[in-house]
């Protein structure tokens, strides 16, 4: 069973128009990536905006990724859905692509128990032809995977570990805890701001959006953490900071991460800065603001 470990990025989308992927700029992100450091690729995340795209779109995008890679890196597929067969249906098309594995959160709108969701993931990682990375995402599918089911899973022959986007540092440190000791069953961060802080408590890697605009600051992060070098990982952090606040955040405070990005990599020649309802892009006073940020970001990040 293969084991991953490093900075995998979320890789966007991109989009032509809402419902169609732009096939020349998934080669230049990927590149950009692949040159960047990174340790892997994972498409139809959150980030990538899975749930909202066709799935002809899921499954274009899963195929331009894995022939712009060309084996270079392992990539990973979302295969989260409301539905399993699709789920596994997404599965087997990124087999056939040569993806190295799959990714699920738990499948949403009806309610269901956790040994409910169990049974889903068990029945998941049967039928799926590449292993399977659980992920906990909370805030998007509305359930918190229990870390006694966790655990259950993690002896699945084809699940091989967990991205936590939870947010809350007791139940990562208390996955750490629990897996210590494994080498079969790693453990991502997704908040890409406690980067570092994870390696730290002994997290194989981070899953960071940000790495899409700056893939080389979050690999050299993710070196220094591993390294525990302390000065190194604090530039890091507050470049990561100013991410936030000038590409992250519009001017009401509020968080639009994927339009922010989208248009911050549109600025640097990456890709348009289209999204897929229900998200708009950013406002022209979020633009302006990104579009001024966007040198000074780019000089303290070499």
């Amino acid at each position: 069973m293969p084991s991953f470990s490093g900075v995998i990025p979320p890789v966007v989308s991109p989009m032509l128009v809402p419902d169609q992927i732009d096939g020349p700029a998934v080669g230049r992100i990927v590149q950009h990536l692949i040159s960047g450091g990174v340790s892997g690729l994972f498409v139809l995340g959150t980030t990538g905006e899975g749930p909202s795209l066709t799935y002809q779109m899921r499954y274009d995008m899963v195929e331009l990724t894995c022939e712009a890679a060309a084996g270079r890196v392992p990539i990973f597929v979302g295969v989260t859905d409301t539905c399993l067969a699709e789920s596994i249906a997404l599965a087997e098309h990124a087999a056939r692509c040569q993806a190295a594995a799959i990714v699920a959160a738990a499948p949403f709108y009806f309610g269901v128990s956790q040994q409910e969701l169990e049974t889903w993931f068990a029945s998941l990682a049967t039928a799926s032809p590449l292993p399977l990375m659980l992920y906990n995402m909370p805030s998007c599918v509305g359930v918190v995977l229990d870390p006694g089911m966790v655990d259950s899973l993690s002896h699945h022959p084809n699940i091989i570990g967990i991205k936590d986007s939870g947010g809350d540092m007791a139940y990562f440190e208390n996955l750490c805890e629990r897996h210590r000791h494994r080498n079969d069953f790693v453990i991502f961060m997704g908040p890409e701001e406690r980067l570092a802080t994870a390696v730290a408590l002994g997290a194989a890697g981070g899953v960071c959006g940000g790495a899409n605009l700056f893939p080389h600051v979050y690999t050299s992060l993710y070196k220094a953490a591993t390294r525990g070098d302390h000065t190194a990982i604090a530039e890091g952090e507050l470049l990561i900071r100013r991410v936030f606040e000038t590409v992250y955040y519009d001017d009401d405070g509020q968080m639009k991460l994927i339009p922010g990005l989208k248009m911050a990599m549109h600025e640097i020649g990456l890709c348009r800065p289209v999204v897929a309802p229900p998200l708009s892009p950013v406002t022209e006073q979020h633009a302006s603001r990104i579009r001024s940020a966007l040198p000074l970001l780019t000089e303290s990040s070499r």
